[in-house]
């Protein structure tokens, strides 16, 4: 007799949550990159769509672009010849090195910023610059 009245409890919650699961729906992607906005820096940071936030004018705002030779890969190459020099000196270059647009290069840029995207986190697209909600970006000139 417990056990049936455990099952019947059990189909009652289930008969209740299903219709809230069922509308729950897709989560929402506003710049359509597959990653949910919940989990997208780069279309909810306001630094990543503001033009005074990206030093390279390349659609893709300094904190989700750590390509900083635009050859559309986040790689050594970023790290050793532009973001090296500028985290040593903490001046910025104006490829976009001062990732968080403090106005610096500091150890922050490069954990918070560089470092994930190097590493290929594909909560921010992997190790790619961008995702961006601009048509136009990777292309030079894009506002």
């Amino acid at each position: 007799m417990r056990h049936g009245i455990l099952i019947a409890i059990g189909a009652l919650g289930l008969s209740l949550a299903w219709p809230a699961v069922s509308r729950a729906g897709l989560a929402a992607d506003v710049d359509s990159d597959g990653i949910p906005d919940v989990l997208d820096k780069c279309s909810l940071d306001s630094r990543n769509a503001s033009m005074a936030c990206d030093s390279d004018c390349d659609g893709y705002g300094n904190v989700c672009d750590g390509d900083f030779d635009q050859n559309f890969a986040v790689n050594s190459n970023d790290y050793a010849r532009y973001f090296v020099p500028s985290l040593k000196s903490g001046v910025p270059a104006s490829t976009g090195t001062d990732m968080n647009c403090d106005g610096s290069v500091t150890q922050t840029d490069y954990s918070a910023f560089f470092a994930p995207k190097f590493k290929g986190n594909k909560k921010l697209g992997g190790a790619v610059p961008g995702p961006s909600g601009l048509p136009c970006a990777g292309t030079p000139g894009c506002m």
